[in-house]
């Protein structure tokens, strides 16, 4: 560097590398928590924007059950296995699996 340098600030790192309690509350007031997918932040939950626990176990309660959000519904008799293979089939849609019935 020389004297008067005006890019002299930007080749010498100016930030605090040990920021106190006080400044980093300050740097998140305006976060974009839970604002989005791609947001840099995240609350645990089961709404969209909200990132799931490692514990959670799709029972609508602690996360959404599988298949919330795609109506599926169930048809045919239970009498003849209708509904069983009616069941096989919209098991397919929310889960992956080999059906290897016959």
């Amino acid at each position: 560097m020389f004297e008067n340098d005006p890019f002299g600030k930007v080749k010498t790192d100016q930030s605090n590398p040990n920021p106190s309690t006080r400044e980093v509350t300050s740097f998140h007031t305006k976060a974009d928590t839970d604002g989005s997918p791609t947001s840099a932040h995240h609350t645990l939950g089961i709404n969209r924007n909200q990132a799931a626990p490692g514990n959670h176990v799709h029972d609508g309660k602690a996360s959404p059950k599988i298949g919330r959000g795609l109506n599926l519904t169930l048809t045919g008799s239970k009498g003849g296995n209708a509904a069983l293979g009616n069941l096989i089939t919209m098991l397919k849609q929310v889960i992956e699996f080999t059906d290897s019935t016959t």
